[in-house]
């Protein structure tokens, strides 16, 4: 029997910098806030002794080894736990080295098992590359070496599925580069401006709490002069604000995405991203169960797309449970790019999009509340509220004209595809077998009109995801659930 194993001492650091991060920052940010820096740094000094002391613990009570058929896990400071993890159920394990870990020339290895959810059922903060290689051989040459003696169907599916992350070809088939043009192309339109722009403003509400320092005339003059200005100044400040947070957006966007590339293997691809935090995921060809082609208002009209596929494990947190393929190409390109990764998807996709008599529906949808909105604005606030409601309502009628337009769907003998939108346009396609359900629903107004909403349930991140198209022909809708449940396998 393998002896007992502690990660990496550097883990103690790593961990114990993490939690002080996390707490610190909040509480420095409220510190300032309340001119309270002396208490701060006082009960600075007392967390970063406590951190380093449970981290401490928490690495000395840290214990692995491999043994025949499972991974042997033990931790807990105060309560001791013990878990066994059989490496026949192990679905990916991913190998990643963040800022701290580089520094040390170290990696963090994650462990995802059939039933686990979104966390790691274990993970290993801090241990040396070569030992991150044993630990993901060992536990998938375990699945493959037991593979052929199981008996359940289900059960060899799952292993079969297994992400063959360890000893894969040295060389690739072909390696696919994001490169430096599509990485500052994908930062400049970025959808994450949205989020960027509401931490921007939170920060910006709170200006006043860090001038409080400056005495009471000086700041009162200031702020009647800057608002003497009025709507010009506003402008100004809107713009501003805008142009941060854009900027912020296309940094993280960088940063995440820099020195992006797609190796391909005979049976998987790998997917390997990040500059401050280098990123590697193994992806098994039969684990991927759909295929997303997303067209972000901003992106569209230069014609660039973003790809996604779903898995039976392998999604992030970040991306909704998904795997980025491709964070930003041309659509003139997408067809050879997939013919180099998914030759399979490649083929001729005709939509059958929504009757003329579902386009109603649609307009009244999104149509509704803006126009109730401008009502209202019109009566308190007279001709500006009229003018903003009705800039809203017409935004709102583009968008419902676009919905209309982009919703239908489409079968052959061996795929399903979809396609609708939101404020993206998105195209999902799957493969019948990995379908797990198709649900035609039907409401009463949409009977009279004989329209339908169709959705499927395909696997992603070890639990599932749906995907649906709204209002489309009650004719279309029976074809494609029809499809389904006509299978052959």
């Amino acid at each position: 029997m393998n002896e007992l194993k502690r990660q990496h001492i550097a883990a103690i650091l790593i961990q114990s910098t993490k939690g002080v991060w996390q707490i610190a920052v909040p509480f420095a940010i409220v510190a300032l806030l309340q001119q309270m820096l002396f208490y701060f740094f006082i009960a600075l000094c007392a967390l970063i002794v406590i951190s380093a002391v449970f981290s401490w613990l928490s690495w000395f009570k840290f214990r692995y080894r491999l043994e025949a058929g499972e991974l042997y896990v033990e931790r807990g400071v105060f309560i001791k736990k013990k878990r066994y993890i059989q490496k026949k159920r192990v679905q990916a394990i991913h190998i990643s080295a963040g800022l701290w870990q580089r520094v040390f020339g170290l990696v963090k290895v994650s462990i995802d098992t059939a039933g686990g959810g979104m966390e790691a059922e274990a993970e290993f903060v801090a241990v040396t590359r070569a030992e991150a290689v044993r630990i993901r051989a060992e536990l998938l040459k375990e699945v493959k070496e037991t593979d052929s003696s199981q008996n359940d169907g289900e059960l060899n599916e799952a292993q079969n599925d297994i992400e063959t992350e360890a000893e894969t070809e040295t060389k690739p088939l072909a390696v696919w580069h994001l490169g430096t043009r599509r990485l500052i192309y994908a930062a400049l339109t970025s959808s994450g401006i949205g989020l960027v722009l509401s931490a921007v403003a939170a920060l910006l509400s709170q200006v006043g709490q860090f001038l409080s320092f400056i005495p009471d005339d000086i700041y009162e003059n200031t702020f009647d002069y800057i608002f003497s200005l009025g709507l010009f100044l506003l402008l100004i400040l809107v713009v501003a604000v805008l142009l941060l947070s854009w900027i912020i957006s296309s940094v993280l966007t960088i940063l995440t995405y820099g020195n992006f590339k797609v190796s391909t293997y005979e049976k998987e691809m790998v997917i390997e991203r990040g500059l401050i935090e280098k990123r590697q995921l193994t992806l098994a060809y039969r684990r991927i169960t759909a295929v997303r082609i997303i067209k972000s208002i901003i992106r569209q009209p230069f014609g660039f797309v973003s790809v996604y596929v779903e898995s039976a494990g392998g999604g992030t947190n970040k991306e909704q449970g998904s795997t980025m393929l491709v964070p930003l190409i041309h659509e003139r390109d997408l067809p050879a790019f997939l013919e180099q990764t998914l030759p399979e998807y490649v083929f001729e996709r005709p939509i059958k999009t929504a009757p003329k008599r579902a386009a109603i529906r649609f307009f009244l949808r999104m149509l509704i509340v803006p126009v109730v909105a401008t009502c209202v604005a019109s009566y308190f606030f007279g001709a500006i509220g009229l003018i903003g409601g009705t800039v809203v309502v017409a935004i709102a009628a583009l968008f419902a004209w676009l919905q209309y337009r982009d919703a239908g769907a489409g079968s052959n003998d061996t795929f399903i595809w979809l396609r609708s939108r939101t404020i993206g346009q998105t195209l999902v396609i799957s493969p019948k077998q990995k379908v797990q359900s198709v649900t035609k629903r039907v409401s009463f107004l949409q009977r009279r009109s004989k329209l339908a909403h169709f959705e499927m349930f395909v696997q992603s991140s070890l639990a599932g995801k749906s995907f649906y198209v709204p209002n489309v022909s009650d004719e279309n809708a029976d074809a494609l659930f029809q499809w389904y449940s006509h299978q052959s396998d």
